[in-house]
């Protein structure tokens, strides 16, 4: 009996470990382009040769076929495209996080947001320091933990997530960008 009460103990006194909401999908245009922006919630749905080119660009079978994007725009009268915001999940270490990743027109990376965070620990790659060194980036780069991206210590896998996240916001802009191209 005694037993079962210390069990029951320990997991009362355990902390519950709850999701952090970092960032709402209606602040996440300001938080990545800056105030006076407005935007558009789309999606892009891929046909089966986007997935299998997806696939190949980021190494990883992708099975996923639509997926939201906010375009966002300048505030005033003539509305110019400022860029898309890709929002996904991706894996950590055994939940996923939830990122917001912003592209400009020009391929680049303006920024990468963690919107949600669900792991124990590893939060800091919301942190500015850390995503500073996203920006500018293009789907050229490698975009790799260890090589261009330097992991936050102890953060290792959410790191790896993060990185993976930009690269994959990056291709999916570069689709939407070709896509775009061959209608005009």
């Amino acid at each position: 009996m005694r037993t079962l009460q210390a069990a029951a103990l320990l997991v009362v006194a355990a902390p519950a470990f709850a999701d952090q909401l970092f960032l709402r999908e209606s602040e996440v245009p300001r938080a990545l382009f800056g105030d006076h922006v407005t935007s558009v919630r789309k999606t892009l749905e891929l046909s089966p040769p986007e997935i299998a080119e997806l696939s190949k660009v980021l190494e990883r079978k992708i099975e996923i076929r639509n997926y939201p994007y906010l375009e966002v725009h300048a505030e005033g009268a003539e509305k110019p495209v400022l860029g898309q915001i890709f929002l996904m999940d991706v894996i950590g270490q055994s939940l996923p996080i939830t990122f917001a990743v912003g592209v400009k027109p020009d391929g680049t990376l303006q920024d990468i947001q963690v919107m949600v965070y669900r792991e124990p620990h590893g939060d800091e790659i919301r942190e500015k320091r850390f995503r500073a060194q996203f920006a500018g980036k293009k789907l050229q780069d490698p975009l790799v933990v260890g090589k261009d991206i330097d992991a936050i210590s102890g953060a290792t896998i959410s790191s790896t997530s993060a990185a993976y996240a930009a690269r994959k916001g990056l291709a999916l802009a570069d689709l939407l960008q070709r896509r775009m191209a061959g209608k005009r």
